[in-house]
């Protein structure tokens, strides 16, 4: 059974054009029984959804994209796709938004990855849509570079708790991105997942 697990409401600023109502009731008329919220760098919409979703007998997730600050001097920054499993995922997930804004112009906030908490019990990571670091580094040709970030992302959040994120969007460069991605997954023994990176609920 399909959830969607890369979801972005009017509370993506600027970016997201539905209401997390709007996406809910969507995502109820196309047989989907869960719904992850996924909005960049902040948890503004969270308790609204879950609210939402229950009154709709709907499983919420609790998520968020990050803006990941660049790796390498010039670099801009990419995205990561985070998921609370739990309470704790929870917990994580706030204390990590709080440093990003904390650490960074908080009109623009970014998250260091090398400051992340020494443990990240609760949190399920995906590798992101397109500016996803490894996706990026794939579509460039820097392939062994992309091999390890995947494995500091798994050292970090262990084998069973980051999913390399596949996307179709009819973007140049998908199909062949997505073929890469798989090869890597399937080298390190990585499950692969397919989100939408959803922005409104009707074009």
């Amino acid at each position: 059974m399909y959830a969607e697990l890369h979801c972005h409401s009017n509370y993506s600023f600027q970016e997201g054009a539905s209401s997390v109502e709007d996406l809910l009731v969507r995502a109820r008329d196309l047989g989907l029984r869960a719904l992850a919220l996924t909005d960049h760098d902040n948890l503004c919409g969270a308790m609204h959804f879950a609210q939402v979703a229950k009154t709709l007998d709907m499983q919420s997730i609790t998520g968020v994209e990050m803006t990941i600050k660049g790796g390498k001097e010039g670099e801009g920054g990419s995205h990561l796709t985070f998921l609370a499993e739990n309470q704790e995922g929870y917990s994580q997930l706030s204390n990590i938004i709080s440093y990003s804004y904390v650490a960074s112009d908080r009109r623009n906030p970014a998250l260091d990855l090398k400051y992340l908490p020494d443990s990240l019990d609760g949190l399920i990571l995906l590798t992101g849509c397109r500016t996803g670091r490894v996706p990026s580094l794939l579509t460039e040709g820097r392939f062994a570079e992309a091999e390890t970030q995947l494995k500091q992302y798994l050292d970090w959040f262990g084998t069973d708790n980051v999913f390399v994120e596949l996307q179709q969007n009819l973007v140049q460069g998908d199909t062949s991105r997505n073929r890469r991605l798989i090869d890597l997954a399937k080298k390190l023994d990585v499950s692969t997942v397919a989100t939408n990176n959803v922005h409104y609920h009707v074009p």
